[in-house]
């Protein structure tokens, strides 16, 4: 929600506009009455400039149903103390541009490691800070799941209300697009512990995002601390929520509904390509130098180089579904420049 001192401000703004539009109504003077409208006009759209500009539009506590989902298209949203993240279509699932566009979700393979207040390379006018374990591009499969639990009427857990999502280990699976079996359900809650120990600092557009974490985790099945020991069964329980703190990365223009195509029919770098460029609207030319650092992949320039093209060339492929196809790039020198079938569309 708005910042106290924004809302303040936003507030402080209408109440003006409201007080010149009523001085205005007491003028004989035409002309006067014209310039004090003019002006109550302009104090209201300053008020409204900065009301949109805040990544979570609060509601009254009375809102609709209907105000409340048109409101949801573009933005995180709050009525009363319910807080909203944005709606998407089906097949899709609504996703940070500031972690789609980083390195936190690396596209390489990561051994369980635990860091402290590491910076995570992102791209643009932002910074993240980690605390917790190193992510992979099978913990953003793991956390779309949870988050696409909110894309209908769900609020987010709040202070007030502090809501869990049930699911089996079954479900969960067939979220993600793979067959249950042991090896999945150790995979989804080792994910999981990860994503729970992941503590963020957050800095966008020169303003700190508070993120005390990114999902609160807890388990109901047949685990226990004895090494080797795993009798998950598809039927246990996984209960998780979403702090509403991550509303605060949904803001106009802030987020990205990405294919679930991309999401779960790719692994690695091809993957992390299809999310990234997912979050862009035109082509634009990019430093390879710096689309290593965004991916996480540990290798050397020319490596990556490689790897680019190989997961570029597999991303032009005909069955590659229009959303995500990559309609061809062009690799001079050290930049490169892609191109997506649906910018062209």
């Amino acid at each position: 929600m708005a910042s106290t001192a924004n809302r303040k401000a936003i507030e402080r703004l209408q109440q003006q506009a409201d007080a010149v539009r009523l001085a205005a109504e007491v003028y004989d003077d035409d002309v006067v009455r014209a310039c004090a409208v003019a002006a109550a006009d302009t104090i209201q759209a300053i008020a409204n400039k900065r009301t949109r500009e805040e990544p979570i539009l609060a509601l009254p506590g009375n809102a609709s149903d209907s105000e409340l989902r048109e409101a949801r298209l573009h933005q995180a949203v709050s009525r009363g103390i319910e807080v909203y993240l944005p709606s998407w279509r089906e097949g899709q699932t609504g996703l940070p541009n500031l972690l789609l566009r980083s390195a936190l979700f690396a596209a390489a393979n990561l051994v369980d490691e635990a860091v402290s207040e590491e910076t995570i390379a992102t791209q643009g006018d932002t910074s993240i800070t980690l605390t917790g374990f190193r992510l992979t591009g099978y913990d953003k499969r793991v956390f779309a799941v949870c988050l696409d639990h909110y894309r209908q009427a769900q609020p987010l857990s709040t202070p007030q209300d502090i809501a869990w999502i049930r699911i089996s280990y079954w479900q969960f699976a067939k979220a993600l697009g793979v067959e249950p079996g042991t090896n999945v359900f150790k995979a989804v809650r080792g994910s999981l512990i990860r994503l729970n120990a992941a503590h963020l600092r957050l800095r966008i557009r020169r303003r700190d995002i508070p993120l005390p974490s990114l999902i609160d985790v807890a388990f109901d099945d047949g685990h226990d601390a004895t090494p080797g020991s795993c009798q998950i069964k598809g039927a246990d329980i996984i209960a998780f929520r979403i702090p509403d703190s991550m509303a605060a990365l949904f803001g106009p223009q802030q987020w990205t509904a990405v294919s679930k195509s991309a999401l779960h029919d790719f692994s690695g770098l091809p993957a992390w390509l299809a999310s990234f460029y997912s979050t862009h609207a035109k082509p634009y030319p990019l430093q390879v130098s710096d689309l290593r650092k965004y991916s996480g992949v540990v290798c050397d320039l020319r490596e990556f180089r490689r790897r680019l093209k190989t997961a570029l060339d597999k991303l032009q492929g005909e069955d590659i579904p229009a959303a995500i196809r990559v309609a061809g790039y062009e690799l001079q020198g050290t930049v490169i420049t892609v191109r997506l079938t649906r910018w062209q569309a």
